[in-house]
């Protein structure tokens, strides 16, 4: 009897065991199942919030325009998004009050409505009362930038929790199965510590998959493939990051791109002017000189045209085999306009012989971007950028960008490549775009230095890998 009553102890212990570890299982599995939720659901309320703060931009640009040259169309744009303005608030008032206090919203609503009286009451009378009017939009844009600040470090929070309650849990999972069995100890150790390790990377904004080897449909299983969506939700938010980016891009130089167009169209409209009023004097020859010129200026503006719907096209993420320079030079053209109404002067020491790399020519293209506006941002009084390349005994092709503009501090030297930090004032941008410029590098294989000196300037090195069959050629 003795023996048999410590069998059924024995046994009675185990299914205490293996009850608890299942219930860890679930708890962790569910955990991390409704955190992704939140998290879809933070990421969205974002995305809402940025497209709030596109529209009070929006309105302010338009302010602009209408206190400083009048016109009935300004004044209907402003009110236009006075409107979508008041019709977001209302679709996001719940989400607006999760982070903003009631007190806040009052006097957003209430800024609103004193800002549209101020804006009817001057268009009616023709005198508007400028100071006021900038002063209401400001606090509107400040509100706006405060619900997505707030909204910014929710989500940073809830993620840090996932990783917490994920490592604790999984600790004690960890420790259960080897009281259990000593069998299924390593490969429950070998399957946590990917699961561990892929956290650590979601932590520091690396979407990675962990590798589902084992066929086994057990509870590991089930948390790796929980995990792996969750993954995939992230690196979903973040292709929507890297678009939303693309588009601040494309609005911080489209003055530079507007210029670049009115001045070829400012010379089609001359010449055309020109042809009109000489047509019956003129000979055959000075017509069609005339209108040779109109044609380069044509094929001028288009190529503006062109490389802005290049840059901003939807295309699928595919790699393929290009010249670094190509990417360089290309981009370039983009800011060639407010590189020249900036006082910055571009230089290009690219070796022609630099060998061919692999990847997705249009987030290469972003890199490089992100990296000349910055350049531009340092250097508000003029300048020179420099960008130079060369092989690296390494494996790698190394692209130098050197800026001559205020420089880096250095105690924020480590901080430049984290999500939304900026050496900027408060109001003047979301973040130096370097933790994006960072993860595409780092998905292409290859990785970034940077090196900087207040009041000298900055040299940012990319590092990308040349294709193995180039290396090989260059060895022999």
């Amino acid at each position: 009897m003795k023996l048999n009553f410590e069998h059924k102890t024995i046994r009675r212990r185990l299914a205490i065991l293996f009850a608890v570890i299942f219930c860890l299982i679930v708890l962790l599995v569910a955990s991390l199942i409704s955190n992704t939720f939140v998290l879809k659901a933070d990421f969205f309320a974002i995305e809402s919030f940025y497209s709030f703060f596109n529209n009070v931009l929006e309105l302010r640009r338009y302010e602009k325009n209408l206190l400083f040259k009048g016109e009935s169309e300004n004044y209907k744009q402003v009110i236009e998004y006075l409107d979508r303005l008041e019709q977001d608030s209302d679709a996001l008032d719940s989400e607006i009050r999760k982070v903003a206090n009631s007190s806040a919203v009052a006097e957003f609503r209430l800024d609103l409505s004193h800002y549209r009286s101020f804006v009817e009451k001057g268009h009616k009378s023709g005198k508007y009362n400028v100071a006021l009017i900038r002063h209401i939009g400001k606090k509107l844009v400040d509100f706006s930038q405060h619900l997505m600040f707030v909204k910014r470090n929710q989500i940073h929070r809830a993620i840090k929790w996932t990783t917490i309650i994920f490592v604790a849990v999984t600790l004690g999972v960890f420790i259960l199965a080897v009281m259990v069995f000593y069998s299924q100890t390593r490969s429950i150790l070998r399957r946590l510590s990917l699961v561990q390790q892929a956290a650590m990377e979601v932590a520091h904004g690396h979407f990675v998959s962990i590798p589902e080897v084992v066929k086994t449909k057990d509870e590991i299983s089930g948390l790796i493939h929980a995990f792996n969506k969750m993954v995939e939700e992230l690196d979903l938010r973040q292709e929507q990051l890297l678009k939303a980016r693309k588009l601040a891009a494309i609005g911080t130089f489209s003055s530079g791109i507007a210029h670049e167009l009115n001045n070829p169209l400012n010379n089609i409209s001359l010449t055309v002017d020109t042809l009109l009023e000489e047509f019956e004097t003129i000979s055959r020859e000075e017509a069609r000189e005339f209108l040779d010129d109109i044609a380069k200026q044509t094929e001028r503006a288009s190529t503006v045209v062109k490389n802005l719907l290049d840059f901003s096209r939807e295309t699928l993420p595919t790699e393929s085999r290009m010249q670094v320079l190509d990417v360089i030079r290309l981009t370039g053209k983009l800011v060639e306009n407010q590189l020249r109404l900036s006082s910055i002067r571009l230089e290009y020491n690219l070796p022609e012989d630099l060998p061919p790399i692999r990847g997705n020519f249009q987030k290469l293209q972003q890199v490089f971007l992100n990296l000349y506006l910055n350049a531009i941002h340092a250097m508000p009084k003029g300048g020179r950028i420099r960008i130079s390349g060369a092989r690296d005994p390494e494996g790698y092709i190394r692209i130098d960008f050197l800026d001559t503009g205020s420089g880096i501090p250095p105690e924020k030297l480590d901080r430049i490549f984290d999500p939304f930090f900026t050496t900027k004032p408060v109001g003047k941008g979301t973040g130096l775009g370097l933790s994006i410029v960072y993860g595409i590098v780092q998905k292409h294989g290859g990785y970034v230095e940077v090196k900087s000196e207040i009041g000298k300037g900055t040299i940012f090195s990319i590092y990308l890998p040349a294709p193995e069959e180039e290396q090989s050629h260059d060895v022999n």
